[in-house]
């Protein structure tokens, strides 16, 4: 169980409770989140029996975890409502007296705005760049590493006798876990960098506005805190891109080998053609891994150039349009108290290991 998994539950049902307020609908909405809630213990039915019969104390500490947070987390959606509208008021309110601070340097603020806009671009399309080789020599090395395995194995005659073949079979699962997971391992760190790069860069962004806004320093931080946090969601989901399409990657090539495994081959030449489907397999998977992830750099650059943008033009002259920073505060502000209950469960779990009730 993740604090991510209940931030997502409560957000989901929050959004549908804002979008239809009708009783029945809700006391609908309220069963089917309270039973999500109970999945994220027990993800099936037999989760639980199972539980309590191998292991009776493991049960009763989940349950005395769930009776814990399922309340916490029930309770959440309905102070998100209370307190959306009057967040959106106070934002609007900010804003307001943000702009009215801004306006008699507009045109320098504009023009201090457009050179971040193109200082981001520049510095996210050399990191979408390395981004790009680096996956582009992993995807490869996987290949070479996949596929060199099987073209030794149709060079070297291997035994087409079932006994040799479920071991090169096992071989080659364990090396697809191997790889797949290195490659994982060595294009997660990007993520990890673009976030640094993106916190200097909002601290720049500060230092620049700040003389600008000298009586509203208050309302430009609550402005620069809800685009760091939007910016922060687009670097998670960056991650959880490159860690969803190696498992994906992963999960579409150990097949292959549990395929060959349940194979057997009466006479060389059906050996042979095995391997060769097998190895053709085995690249197309890997062609369509490169593929999948090759859009993700550049969605990635444009969804932080418009949080960026979005900003320059809320600073700018008022427009008639709806306000939804409000919103980002507010899942903010979720992601925190949840992240700070979970923690001080753990802190009271790790007392209790560590002291023990006599």
């Amino acid at each position: 169980m993740q604090p991510d998994q209940v931030c997502k539950l409560v957000w989901d049902y929050f959004n549908k409770l804002s979008a239809n307020a009708k009783d029945a609908m809700e006391q609908q909405q309220k069963s089917e989140f309270n039973q999500q809630l109970n999945n994220i213990f027990f993800p099936f039915p037999w989760t639980s029996t199972l539980f309590q019969d191998k292991c009776g104390e493991a049960s009763t500490q989940t349950d005395d975890l769930k009776k814990k947070v399922v309340p916490f987390a029930m309770e959440l959606p309905c102070c998100l409502v209370r307190d959306s509208e009057k967040l959106k008021e106070q934002i609007r309110r900010e804003l307001e007296e943000l702009r009215q601070q801004l306006q008699p340097n507009q045109e320098q603020v504009c023009q201090k705005m457009n050179e971040n806009v193109q200082t981001l671009k520049q510095c996210l399309g050399s990191h979408a760049n390395e981004l790009q080789n680096s996956l582009n020599e992993n995807a490869e090395h996987l290949r070479q590493q996949l596929c060199g395995q099987l073209e030794s194995a149709m060079k070297d005659n291997i035994n087409c006798v079932q006994a040799a073949l479920a071991p090169f079979a096992c071989d080659f699962k364990d090396k697809v876990h191997q790889h797949v997971d290195k490659m994982k391992c060595q294009l997660t760190p990007y993520a990890d960098q673009l976030q640094e790069k993106i916190n200097q860069h909002i601290a720049e962004l500060q230092k620049t506005l700040c003389p600008f806004a000298k009586g509203a320093q208050e309302q430009l931080n609550r402005q620069l805190e809800c685009l760091a946090f939007q910016m922060k969601k687009n670097v998670d989901q960056l991650r959880n891109k490159i860690s969803d399409n190696a498992e994906d990657l992963k999960q579409k090539l150990c097949p292959c080998a549990e395929e060959m495994r349940g194979r057997q081959p009466r006479n060389p030449e059906e050996m042979h053609q095995s391997l060769t489907k097998m190895n053709v397999n085995v690249d197309r998977q890997i062609d369509e891994f490169r593929r999948n992830m090759k859009p993700c750099g550049e969605s990635f650059n444009k969804a932080l150039v418009h949080n960026l943008e979005e900003l320059k033009q809320k600073l700018g002259p008022p427009r008639s349009c709806g306000m939804t920073d409000h919103l980002s505060l507010l899942e903010k502000d979720l992601r925190d108290k949840v992240n700070n209950f979970f923690n001080s469960l753990k802190e009271s779990q790790e007392e209790m290991i560590c002291y023990p009730k006599s």
